[in-house]
């Protein structure tokens, strides 16, 4: 009797949903059929559903949606609301190529991974041991705060006049130390303002909220003036921390004042430089302006730089989180904004913020996130410009 048999093939560990808007189907089904040919089938498989029916997309562990972002912004909110991760992909993205968006997926699947694997491991000790049902309890509520936090950001794409601004946040942990602001000046243009408390979790997004409070005060005291701003919130810090019994806590920051016809007025707090960039980024240029740490001394003065941003130029604010993200020769923050320049000469605002993103999922998704991400990125927009620079980011 014969011993032959045909081993039963191993069934997909993944399941990956594509949806797509009718004008964008025909791209869609040849990604899907590049990135089925580069998969094993034991690895991951591909199946289809309406971009209309939300519910059913949450079937997959990540989602990938072909069409105009602006309209699927809801449904892919409603599919992270069920807790599964969703690629947004119109015919201008960055990851319209099936190397990239496969880059994007098996980084997507790979943290999913590790997300199972901590789910069934929290299960079984929340048995176990009544504290921990506690801390989960204490999840729950960090998470309710986290989302709250993330509900006080800007309204990305800003937009005033010629100048769109878009923005980048992504928190180490729960809870962020960074903050962002974008404000209309009385003069038409835009007051924006970055932040970043020392350390990370808890303490840190406390000062963050006092931050927030003190900056919308000392807007109303010192008008579009960065450096008054600085100041008046270097007041209120030093104030805070020195009440009885208040632990002593200092943050950077980078307060800047753009009018509507390009001119840039900027003040720091012991912050990393701001850019200014135009095409071409062997000719970025970093803004010197400095002054001590928020909530050194009582009476700390900083002192405005000013500089003219071209049409078509872009101004860069972003916190010291980005130099685990880059390696380089040079000191961490040239390596940096070596970085930014090069990527911001290739594409517009939105643009910047997706490869970053895509950057951050691919590389710290492996090697973890170590401290808070923030970026803001304005840009003087020409007039043919205008729509492409206000479409939403992935």
């Amino acid at each position: 009797m014969s011993t032959d048999f045909t081993p039963t093939p191993a069934p997909p560990i993944w399941t990956v949903v594509f949806a797509a808007e009718e004008p964008f189907l025909a791209q869609a089904q040849s990604l899907s059929r590049q990135l089925q040919a580069r998969w094993p089938t034991s690895f991951a498989q591909i199946e289809w559903s309406s971009t209309r029916t939300p519910d059913d997309l949450v079937r997959g562990d990540t989602v990938v949606l072909f069409g105009p972002k602006d309209q699927l912004a809801l449904t892919a909110d409603q599919i992270r609301e069920q807790g599964r991760s969703v690629t947004l992909i119109d015919a201008d993205s960055a990851m319209a190529s099936s190397q990239a968006l496969q880059v994007r997926l098996e980084a997507l699947l790979e943290q999913e991974d590790e997300i199972r694997q901590l789910r069934k491991d929290a299960a079984y000790a929340s048995t176990q041991s009544p504290a921990l049902q506690d801390a989960d309890e204490l999840r729950r509520e960090l998470e309710a705060a986290a989302g709250f936090q993330e509900d006080l950001l800007p309204n990305f794409p800003v937009r005033s006049g010629d100048l769109v601004v878009h923005g980048l946040w992504r928190p180490s942990r729960y809870l962020a130390g960074d903050l962002l602001r974008v404000e209309p000046a009385a003069d038409g243009g835009l007051i924006i303002l970055l932040c970043d408390v020392m350390g990370h979790g808890i303490p840190a997004a406390i000062g963050s909220a006092l931050l927030t409070q003190s900056f919308d005060h000392a807007r109303e005291m010192a008008g579009a003036d960065p450096a008054m701003i600085l100041s008046r919130m270097n007041e209120d810090v030093f104030r805070a921390q020195h009440r009885q019994g208040t632990r002593a806590w200092f943050a950077s920051a980078i307060c800047a004042h753009i009018t509507p016809c390009g001119t840039i007025g900027v003040a720091s707090a012991g912050h990393p430089q701001s850019l200014i960039l135009n095409q071409d980024p062997e000719s970025a240029l970093t803004i010197a302006a400095s002054g001590p740490l928020l909530g050194i001394e009582n009476n700390s003065e900083y002192q405005p730089a000013t500089h003219q941003l071209p049409e078509g130029g872009k101004l860069i604010l972003h916190s010291d989180g980005f130099e685990s993200m880059t390696r380089g020769t040079e000191s961490a923050q040239t390596n940096v904004q070596s970085a930014l320049a090069e990527i911001a000469a290739k594409t517009d605002a939105a643009g910047l913020i997706d490869q970053l993103e895509l950057h951050r999922a691919t590389i710290l998704g492996r090697t973890g996130q170590t401290d808070d991400l923030s970026l803001l990125c304005l840009e003087r927009c020409r007039e043919h410009d205008q729509t492409r620079a206000l479409r939403m980011v992935s």
